[in-house]
C-alpha cells in the first residue's frame, strides 16, 4: 500500500514537473500587486522613473492568456538578454520585483528594447524552446522627435533561434497606440529568416482569442476587436489592455542534453504588446456628448418659451356703471 502510494506521488510529482516545464512564459507590464505602488505613464507605456532615468519592470507570467496567466513566485530557470535602444545586448538577471518574479532594467536613450527569455526543457521526449519577448519603449517629449523616425525599426537578435517581430506601420511614431478596428501584423522569424506556415494565436485582455498561419513573407494579421464597453461616465481613453501573440514550430531534430534524450524539438515564442480604445471611439462618445448637451439645450428652450407663450399678462378693465 505504501509502495503504491509513493509511485502514485511520485508519478503525479513528475507530471507536474513536465506541466511546469512546458508552460507558455510571456512578460507582462501590469503590476502583479497593486498594494506595491503604481508606476507612472509614459508613452511606451508604464514606467518608473529614477533622478531623471527611466525604469522598466516587466513580469513572466505562466499561462494563454491575459485572462488566466498566472505570476510566478519562484525563479525560473533560462537565460535572459537585453538588447538596448543602441543595439547592444547584455545578459540580465531574474528576481523579485514588488512580489512576483520579473526584471528591472534602466532605459537610459531613446527607442526600443528588447527582453528575451530562452528557456530549454525536454518533456515526453521532445525538447521544447520557450522565447518569450517583449518590446518596451522609452520616450520622452522633453527629447523631441526629429529623431524619431530612424529609431522605429524593430530589432532582431541572432542568439535567438525564434521570435515574433511586431511590423511597423508606414505613419507609426513613438506617439502611436493599437487600437480597436486596427490591423496589428506580426513576423516570425526562425534562425533569423521567415517562417510560413507556423501557427500564430493572438489572445486579447478580455479572453477573445484568434489562429492564423503566417504567409509565404512569415507574416500574421489580426484585426484587434473591441472589447471595451464602459459607461460613458467611466470611459477612459488611456484605458491600457494586454495582449499576448503565440507562435509555435516543430522540427525532427534529435539529440540529447542534460535533461535527456529527444527526438524532437518544438519551438514556442511569445510577444506581449498593449492595446487601447480607438480614437473614433472617444470621438463617438464626444459627440454623444455634444448631441445629449444640444438635446438638453433645445429642450430647456423650447419649454421656456412655451410656457412663456401660455402665461396671460394682466391686464386692468374698469367699467363705467353709469353709462
Amino acid at each position: 500500500m505504501k509502495k503504491s502510494t509513493l509511485l502514485i506521488f511520485l508519478f503525479s510529482m513528475s507530471m507536474t514537473q513536465a506541466l511546469r516545464a512546458a508552460d507558455t512564459l510571456w512578460w507582462s507590464e501590469t503590476m502583479p500587486h497593486a498594494e506595491h505602488g503604481s508606476s507612472q505613464h509614459s508613452h511606451g507605456g508604464p514606467v518608473e522613473i529614477r533622478r531623471g532615468i527611466y525604469h522598466k519592470n516587466l513580469w513572466l507570467r505562466s499561462g494563454d492568456g491575459p485572462v488566466d496567466a498566472k505570476y510566478l513566485d519562484g525563479a525560473v530557470s533560462g537565460r535572459i538578454l537585453l538588447t538596448d535602444a543602441n543595439g547592444e545586448t547584455k545578459e540580465l538577471s531574474g528576481g523579485n520585483v514588488h512580489g512576483s518574479y520579473g526584471v528591472n532594467f534602466a532605459m537610459p536613450d531613446e527607442g526600443f528594447y528588447n527582453l528575451h527569455l530562452i528557456r530549454e526543457s525536454v518533456v515526453d521526449g521532445a525538447r521544447q524552446l520557450t522565447i518569450a519577448k517583449s518590446e518596451p519603449l522609452k520616450h520622452s517629449c522633453r527629447e523631441g522627435h526629429d529623431h524619431v523616425k530612424p529609431l522605429m525599426a524593430p530589432k532582431r537578435s541572432s542568439q535567438v533561434p525564434m521570435e515574433i517581430v511586431r511590423q511597423r506601420t508606414a505613419d507609426e511614431n513613438f506617439h502611436s497606440l493599437l487600437g480597436y478596428g486596427d490591423t496589428a501584423s506580426f513576423l516570425v522569424l526562425y534562425q533569423g529568416e521567415p517562417l510560413a506556415g507556423a501557427e500564430v494565436t493572438l489572445h486579447t485582455a478580455r479572453g477573445w482569442r484568434n489562429t492564423v498561419r503566417t504567409d509565404a513573407q512569415g507574416i500574421a494579421s489580426f484585426m484587434m476587436i473591441r472589447d471595451y464597453y464602459p459607461p460613458w461616465h467611466e470611459f477612459e481613453r488611456r484605458h491600457r489592455q494586454d495582449y499576448v501573440v503565440h507562435a509555435s514550430h516543430t522540427t525532427d531534430d534529435a539529440g540529447t542534453t542534460d535533461s535527456g534524450s529527444y527526438t524532437k524539438t518544438r519551438y514556442l515564442a511569445t510577444l506581449n504588446g498593449s492595446y487601447y480604445p480607438s480614437t473614433r471611439d472617444y470621438r463617438s462618445y464626444a459627440y454623444g456628448l455634444l448631441l445629449g448637451v444640444f438635446a438638453l439645450t433645445f429642450t430647456g428652450v423650447a419649454v421656456y418659451f412655451y410656457r412663456r407663450r401660455r402665461q396671460h399678462r394682466f391686464h386692468e378693465v374698469r367699467f363705467d356703471e353709469k353709462n
